[in-house]
């Protein structure tokens, strides 16, 4: 349902011949007229089956934008899993939880010890 950003930054994952057979059937495509809608972010996905059937849909507002905000757990969980790598779970989570509950900080230097690598 997901690629995490470190499984889409693995280079040997992404090196892999089955990935790579994967990758081979996507082609991203710059359009013009969708650019000229920035900074509304618009998509159209097109599938072509194996029996040569094409779908086609509009994204009119991609997920995480403002037309299409994600949830609280949604930007909890991609914020812990962007951090993790680089500061360790226990101090990520301690820094997601404080960073949810901000404005209830007294000092914000309570962010420094955590804010480092």
């Amino acid at each position: 349902k997901t690629v995490s950003f470190h499984a889409a930054h693995d280079k040997s994952r992404m090196q892999d011949a089955t990935v790579l057979r994967q990758r081979a059937k996507v082609n991203l495509v710059h359009d013009e007229e969708l650019a000229k809608l920035l900074p509304v972010r618009v998509t159209i996905v097109e599938i072509e089956l194996a029996d040569g059937k094409r779908l086609a849909e509009r994204i009119g507002a991609v997920r995480g934008t403002p037309r299409n905000p994600m949830t609280r757990a949604e930007v909890d969980a991609k914020s812990y899993d962007l951090i993790t790598p680089v500061i360790g779970r226990a101090r990520a989570r301690k820094l997601c939880d404080l960073i949810w509950r901000l404005e209830k900080v007294k000092d914000v230097r309570a962010l420094r010890p955590l804010l480092r690598t």
